[in-house]
C-alpha cells in the first residue's frame, strides 16, 4: 500500500465501486493502525469535508473520512439508473488538499459516473493522492454469439470469489450462474452468498444447486424480445405460467416484479415491438426493398455485413428515413437503434406478415382493456399464443 492519503474511486458500476471502497478503507485502516472509519453523510458539503480533516479531534487523533458518492463535487455525467444531482463548488476542499493534510487523517471519496470525472477536484487529489477509474468491461461485439465478454467473466469471477468467501464453484456451476444472470455484479454477490450457505462450510457449489436456486433468464423479460422476434411462444408461455403460480418472475434488472404488474408490463413491451415491426414493413416498402424482409435474405450469413451494414445499405437506408419521418415509433426516443439491434428488428419483421401484425395491433385494445379486469390474463395469453403459433410468413 502506497502513502497515499487522499483517494478517489469511480466507476459506472454501483457495485464494483462499493466494493473497492471497501476494500481500499480496509487497507488505509491498516496502514493507520485500526484508524476509526467516519462516514459523511449525503447531506456533506466540501466545506464541511475540508472543516473535518482540518479539525483534529482529541479521542481521536487518527480518522479515516469516507464519502460514498461524491457525484456533486466533481463534473461527470450520470450513471445508467442514476439521476442528475445538484452540483456543489468543491473549492474549500481543493484548497485543505493543495495546502496537505496530515498523516493521521485520510480522505476516500467515490464517484458513481457514466464517465471518468473531472474537475478541479479530480485535479487536486490527482497530484496530491490518487484518482482511480473502474470501467465496466465491455460486452461481447454484436455478432459474436455469448452471454460475457472474456474482460466481463473475469470481473464476474473475482465477485463470486469474494462473495462466496472461500467456497468453490465447480466450472460447470459458474458458466450456468453467469449465463443466467448476464452481467449484474450486485446481484451476482447475493446469488454467490446465497449458493455458498446453501452449499455448506468446505463444500463446492455444482450445477445442480444453482439450477435450483437460481432464477433461470427465460423467466424474465430480458427474453421476452427475442421471442417476439424469433417469434418462439415457449418463452413468454412460460414466463406466464410461473408467474400464474407463483414462481418468481424478473424484470429487466434481474429484480423480482409482482406478479400482478406482470401482464401490464408484459403487454406493453409486446405491443411496442408489434407496432416496431409493422412500421419497418411500411418504412422497407416505401424505400422499394420488401423483398429484404424474406427470411431466406435475412437468414443468410452475409446479408447483414454486405447487404445491411455497409455505408448505402439497407440499414443507413432505415436511419435515415425514420430520421425524417415524425410519425416513427422511434421518435422522440434518446437515439434511435444501433445499426446491429435494427438489423434484429428487420429480421422480426420477417416473419411476420403485415396484416397479421394489423390484426394484432387492433386486437389489443381489447386485450388491455381485459388486463385491468380480474380474469384478463387468459386474454393476454390468447392474443400472444394467437400471434406466436401462426406459420412465419
Amino acid at each position: 500500500m502506497s502513502g497515499e492519503n487522499v483517494i478517489l474511486i469511480a466507476s459506472s458500476d454501483d457495485y464494483l465501486l462499493e466494493e473497492a471502497l471497501a476494500a481500499e478503507t480496509a487497507s488505509l485502516a491498516e496502514r493507520l493502525g485500526g484508524a476509526p472509519v467516519v462516514e459523511l453523510g449525503d447531506d456533506t458539503t466540501p466545506g464541511t469535508a475540508a472543516t473535518e480533516l482540518t479539525s483534529p479531534s482529541l479521542f481521536e487523533p487518527q480518522r479515516i473520512l469516507v464519502m460514498a458518492d461524491a457525484r456533486a463535487w466533481v463534473n461527470a455525467k450520470p450513471p445508467a439508473g442514476g439521476s442528475p444531482v445538484a452540483s456543489m463548488d468543491p473549492a474549500p476542499l481543493v484548497h485543505t488538499i493543495e495546502a496537505g493534510i496530515g498523516g493521521d487523517v485520510a480522505l476516500v471519496l467515490g464517484v458513481w459516473a457514466g464517465g471518468k470525472p473531472s474537475g478541479n477536484l479530480v485535479k487536486a487529489i490527482d497530484r496530491a493522492g490518487r484518482v482511480e477509474w473502474i470501467p465496466v468491461p465491455p460486452s461481447p461485439k454484436p455478432w459474436e454469439d455469448v452471454t460475457l465478454s472474456p474482460e466481463q467473466v473475469s470481473v464476474l469471477r473475482g465477485v463470486i470469489a469474494r462473495a462466496a468467501a472461500g467456497t468453490r464453484f465447480e466450472p460447470a456451476a459458474e458458466k450456468l450462474l453467469l449465463e443466467r444472470l448476464g452481467f449484474a455484479p450486485r446481484l451476482l454477490a447475493q446469488e454467490a452468498r446465497k449458493l455458498a450457505t446453501a452449499a455448506g462450510e468446505g463444500a463446492w457449489v455444482d450445477e445442480a444447486l444453482v439450477r435450483r436456486l437460481t432464477f433461470p433468464a427465460e423467466r424474465s423479460l430480458d427474453g421476452v424480445r427475442d421471442a417476439i422476434l424469433a417469434r418462439r411462444s415457449e418463452p413468454i408461455v412460460d414466463l406466464l405460467a410461473a408467474a400464474e403460480a407463483g414462481v418468481g418472475v424478473r424484470d429487466w434488472r434481474g429484480q423480482p416484479l409482482p406478479a400482478t404488474a406482470l401482464p401490464a408490463i408484459l403487454f406493453g413491451q409486446v405491443f411496442s415491438l408489434f407496432e416496431q415491426l409493422l412500421y419497418l414493413h411500411r418504412a422497407i416498402a416505401a424505400l422499394g426493398a420488401r423483398k429484404e424482409l424474406a427470411a431466406a435474405r435475412t437468414g443468410g450469413r452475409r446479408w447483414y455485413a454486405q447487404r445491411f451494414k455497409p455505408q448505402g445499405g439497407l440499414g443507413e437506408r432505415l436511419l435515415s428515413f425514420m430520421a425524417d419521418d415524425p410519425a416513427s415509433p422511434f421518435a422522440g426516443k434518446k437515439k434511435p437503434p444501433g445499426i446491429w439491434n435494427l438489423s434484429k428488428l428487420v429480421e422480426g419483421a420477417g416473419r411476420y406478415r403485415e396484416q397479421e401484425l394489423i390484426t394484432l395491433l387492433a386486437a389489443a385494445g381489447e386485450v388491455e382493456a381485459a388486463i385491468r379486469r380480474e380474469g384478463g390474463l387468459n386474454a393476454l395469453i390468447a392474443w400472444l399464443i394467437g400471434a406466436l403459433s401462426r406459420q412465419a410468413a
